[in-house]
C-alpha cells in the first residue's frame, strides 16, 4: 500500500481503476454553507448563489477543539494544510476543519497511448476521476499550487523524474503528453483534489515497449550521498508552462550562469524513522560563489519536495515554510537563499529527496538520497 502523509492510496497497477483514500472520517448529517457568506445554507453540495464558491460541511460545535480533526485546511486556498487551527498564511482566514463531503475513496482511471510508450517519443496519458457513490465523472476540482492536477513520473530504479501538469478538458477528464526516457517501468503518482472529496494520491505503473526484465532486478537500490551539496542546471520551462506560471522570468546569461550549489542540512543531522525532520537548503551561484537570491516563485512556493521510499510505498510531498505573499508583486519578488521543508520519513530505510527550484526560466531539480535510522 503507498503511504502518504495525511492521506493513504491504495492502488491496481494497469490503467484501470486506482482507489484513493479520504482523510478525514465521513458525517452522517451534513449541512453546506458558504465559507464568505454563511448565512447561505444548503442540506446538498453546490455553490453559493452570491459568490460561486463551493458550499463547505459546516461543522458542529465539538469540531472546533483541536482534538477534533485531523487535518485544518483555508476555505480560499485548499493548498494551505495544517495538523492544527490557526490562520492562512495568504488571506488570514481561520482554517476550518477538513471534513469531506464524501469521504469514500474515489476512483481514477489512467489510459496510455500508445498503450506501451515507445521510449523517447511522445505519449499521450489520460486521467478520469469517478465519484465513488454516483459513478459519475468528477468534474469540479480544488486548486492546488496553481495546478488542478499534479503528476509525478518515475522510473522504478528512481533515477528519472518528472513533474508535469495535465489540462482539463470539457469533458473533466485531463490530458498530457510526457516522454519517457529509457526503456523500462515508470510509477505514475497522480496527485489531485476533488472538491468534494478530500485530496487524493493515486499510483499506476507503465512499462514501455521494450521493457523485458522484471520488477525484482529493475527495483531501485539506493546508497545514501556521501556529500551533501550537489551541482544543479535547470531545464528550461515549456512555453505552455511558462504562459501559466504568471511571473516574470529573469532573462540569466547564458553558458550555465543559473547552475546552483544546492546545499542540504537535516535537522536533527541523525535522521530517525517516524519523527519529523527538517530539511534546510542553502543556495549559491555554482560560478560565483554568491548566495543565490533570485528564485522565482514556483506554482505559488518557493520550491517543491517530493520523498520517495526506496521501495516507493512511503510518499511525501511538502513545500517550503517560507510562504510566497499572496498580495506579492510576481514581478518584483525573489526568493532564497535559504528554503526550509518540514519532512517525515515514516519508517527505517533509504530514501529519495527530489526538490525543485526556479531561477532565471529554468527549473532545478536537486537529488538526494538519505537514510532514515530505527529509533
Amino acid at each position: 500500500m503507498l503511504r502518504v502523509v495525511l492521506l493513504a492510496a491504495a492502488f491496481f497497477c494497469t490503467q484501470v481503476v486506482f482507489h484513493g483514500s479520504a482523510a478525514s472520517a465521513h458525517q452522517e448529517s451534513k449541512v453546506y454553507i458558504c465559507p464568505m457568506h454563511p448565512e447561505v445554507q444548503s442540506s446538498t453540495p453546490g455553490k453559493c448563489p452570491k459568490c460561486k464558491m463551493s458550499l463547505v460541511v459546516q461543522q458542529p460545535p465539538a469540531a472546533t477543539s483541536p482534538e477534533a480533526a485531523d487535518a485544518y485546511v483555508c476555505p480560499m486556498h485548499p493548498e494551505i494544510r495544517s495538523g492544527s487551527p490557526g490562520k492562512c498564511p495568504k488571506c488570514a482566514m481561520p482554517l476550518v476543519p477538513a471534513i469531506p463531503a464524501i469521504g469514500d475513496d474515489f476512483e481514477l482511471i489512467v489510459e496510455c497511448t500508445p498503450r506501451a510508450p515507445v521510449p523517447g517519443e511522445k505519449a499521450k496519458l489520460r486521467f478520469a476521476v469517478f465519484n465513488p457513490k454516483t459513478r459519475e465523472q468528477v468534474k469540479e476540482f480544488a486548486v492546488m499550487h496553481d495546478k488542478l492536477f499534479h503528476v509525478f513520473i518515475i522510473s522504478q530504479d528512481l533515477t528519472q523524474f518528472q513533474h508535469i501538469h495535465p489540462r482539463l478538458g470539457d469533458d473533466g477528464s485531463f490530458t498530457v503528453e510526457a516522454v519517457l526516457p529509457a526503456a523500462g517501468r515508470y510509477k505514475v503518482y497522480s496527485d489531485f483534489y476533488p472538491v468534494d472529496g478530500a485530496p487524493q494520491v493515486l499510483q499506476t505503473s507503465i512499462a514501455t515497449a521494450g521493457y523485458k526484465s522484471d520488477l525484482l532486478t529493475s527495483e531501485a537500490r539506493l546508497t545514501p550521498d556521501a556529500t551533501a551539496a550537489k551541482i544543479v542546471t535547470g531545464s528550461k520551462v515549456p512555453q505552455d508552462e511558462a504562459d501559466k506560471l504568471g511571473v516574470v522570468f529573469d532573462r540569466l546569461k547564458p553558458g550555465g550562469a543559473n547552475a546552483m550549489k544546492v546545499e542540504l542540512t537535516i535537522e536533527p543531522y541523525e535522521l530517525i524513522a517516524g519523527r519529523p525532520a527538517t530539511l534546510k537548503f542553502h543556495l549559491t551561484d555554482a560560478k560565483s560563489g554568491a548566495p543565490v537570491k533570485d528564485l522565482l516563485p514556483y506554482l505559488s512556493a518557493w520550491g517543491h519536495t517530493l520523498i520517495l521510499s526506496e521501495d516507493q510505498s512511503d510518499y511525501v510531498h511538502s513545500h517550503p515554510e517560507e510562504v510566497v505573499p499572496a498580495t506579492a508583486d510576481l514581478k518584483k519578488v525573489r526568493g532564497g537563499p535559504d528554503v526550509t521543508f518540514n519532512a517525515f520519513f515514516p519508517r527505517p530505510g533509504v530514501y529519495r529527496i527530489w526538490t525543485q527550484f526556479l531561477r532565471g526560466d529554468a527549473i532545478a531539480t536537486a537529488v538526494f538520497t538519505v537514510k532514515a535510522r530505527r529509533l
